[in-house]
């Protein structure tokens, strides 16, 4: 265990944090549907995921109608129950359903601020998914930095050299400097951002 892993957990009980590295109880099985971490490729873009307790991290990347408007966005969805998650901000309302071995996004209140009015939602299939990636920490000590708009601000919680760890390549914002991670320790889950430098990761 890690000390400062527990303090940046007791600051995190929230259910939705858009702007931070999540660290949280690892809860009992319950109506939160499959896991759905890896890359998705849907009819309008490209989806990570990334689960962790009753949070999920998310980059998106996509382009939608006649006149090619684009999709570009980083954050952090709560769960609200049966496989529902939702990201909330001040212009509305995301919804994610993690059911049926599927995944959906659409907007159910107000737009979707990433982007912009008129985005009709975007729906992912199984035959369109890859898995994370598994990576060795290499760097003597890596912060998480929180899941949001590059750059990101750094957190408390951190991995250390030799820890095991899940990572996917960001689709919203290409930079080769970061990864959308989780560390699964033995009580808890902590996902955010990393910085690729510190980490060895197995090629797919």
């Amino acid at each position: 265990m890690h000390p400062t892993r527990s303090s940046d957990f007791h600051g995190l009980l929230a259910p939705v944090l858009a702007l931070a590295a999540v660290a949280v109880a690892a809860p009992p099985a319950d109506d939160r549907g499959f896991d759905p971490t890896g890359v998705w490729t849907g009819q309008h873009g490209s989806l990570a995921l990334m689960r962790a307790g009753d949070t999920l991290s998310f980059s998106y990347s996509a382009v939608f109608g006649a006149t090619a408007h684009l999709c570009d966005g980083i954050g952090v969805a709560g769960f609200v129950g049966d496989g529902v998650w939702q990201s909330v901000d001040t212009e509305g309302t995301v919804t994610f359903t993690t059911r049926g071995d599927e995944v959906t996004m659409q907007v159910t209140a107000g737009s979707a601020s990433f982007c912009g009015a008129d985005w009709p939602g975007d729906r992912f299939a199984r035959g369109a998914w890859r898995p994370a990636v598994r990576c060795r920490v290499t760097a003597r000590k890596a912060r998480f930095f929180a899941v949001a708009p590059l750059p990101p601000p750094v957190r408390l919680a951190f991995v250390v050299e030799g820890d095991e760890i899940e990572a996917l390549d960001l689709v919203n914002e290409r930079s080769a400097r970061w990864l959308l991670a989780r560390y699964v320790g033995q009580t808890r889950t902590t996902a955010g951002l990393l910085e690729r430098d510190a980490l060895a990761c197995r090629s797919q």
